[in-house]
């Protein structure tokens, strides 16, 4: 009988480029764990607008330069940001996205097996049995 590997392994997925023509702009959702590198050019990130009681907050813009990053790591939630090229060259950036993390079914199938895993059997010492039907 074939034996089946328990743990199920996911790779991230391979990093995206996003060019921006200048002038241009995009929305972009990001998910925890992702980190947004600029390649080229620079790139104006505006925050979508928090809401705070009856009022929303729209967060500073940030401007990063070929070379820096944002990265999303301490947000437990996704998040969507707008990418804009306010140069007259072009800007290019790369999303890596972290690995993602194993569903709801996938753990239970795992905890479900490992739990029902039958133990491999001890092997028997046949001189201890035969002690013990020596002792009766």
């Amino acid at each position: 009988m074939p034996q089946h590997s328990t743990t199920v392994t996911t790779a991230p997925p391979p990093p995206r480029t996003l060019g921006l023509p200048p002038g241009q702009g995009l929305w972009l959702c990001l998910a925890p764990g992702s980190t947004l590198h600029t390649t080229q050019g620079e790139v104006v990130i505006r925050f979508s607008p928090c809401a705070c009681g009856q009022t929303l907050q729209a967060p500073p813009h940030t401007l990063l330069k070929a070379g820096e990053h944002l990265p999303w790591n301490g947000q437990a939630q996704a998040a969507w940001i707008q990418l804009h090229n306010p140069r007259r060259g072009p800007a290019e950036v790369q999303l890596v996205e972290a690995a993602p993390a194993p569903g709801l079914r996938q753990k239970i199938w795992h905890g479900l097996r490992t739990a029902f895993k039958t133990p491999k059997k001890a092997a028997k010492d046949p001189g201890q049995r035969g002690a013990l039907h020596a002792a009766r």
